[in-house]
């Protein structure tokens, strides 16, 4: 009995501590970007308002210019595995276009996006279900 406990306090604490990331792939000149921006982010966080802010991990990568293309080298050091998985699968180097999404969740991508509407008709609704699944429902 006591193994038994053990083993689902176990799953329930790694349950509780999955980790539901945005990453953001944006550019200085990029006038997509800063609209997004504009409607989702307070200086470089996502605004309290939004019913995902406080509950996802978010990320914002500078790429310089929507020209530049981005590689999993240079997506922060703790998704770099995930990214480079993500990418190697879809046989892609590298991507070009702003604004850019990717979700992950326990490190691993769980979905991706390049615009404003795809991040409304994708990105948001895979963060939203990430986290019910984190919390069980």
């Amino acid at each position: 009995m006591r193994a038994f406990l053990g083993i689902l306090l176990l799953a329930l604490s790694q349950a509780a501590a999955a980790q539901v990331e945005l990453l953001y792939i944006s550019a200085a000149d990029c006038g997509f970007c800063r609209r997004w921006e504009a409607n989702y982010l307070e200086g470089r966080a996502p605004k309290a308002s939004l019913d995902w802010a406080s509950a996802v991990r978010f990320n914002m990568v500078d790429i310089g210019t929507f020209r530049n293309r981005f590689s999993p080298g240079d997506a922060p050091a703790h998704l770099r595995p995930g990214m480079a998985k993500a990418m190697q699968a879809a046989g892609m180097e590298s991507l070009r276009g702003t604004p850019w999404f990717a979700v992950f969740v326990d490190g691993e991508v769980r979905t991706t996006g390049f615009g404003t509407n795809t991040f409304e008709t994708r990105i948001q609704p895979a963060m939203r279900a990430a986290l019910r699944e984190k919390a069980g429902t």
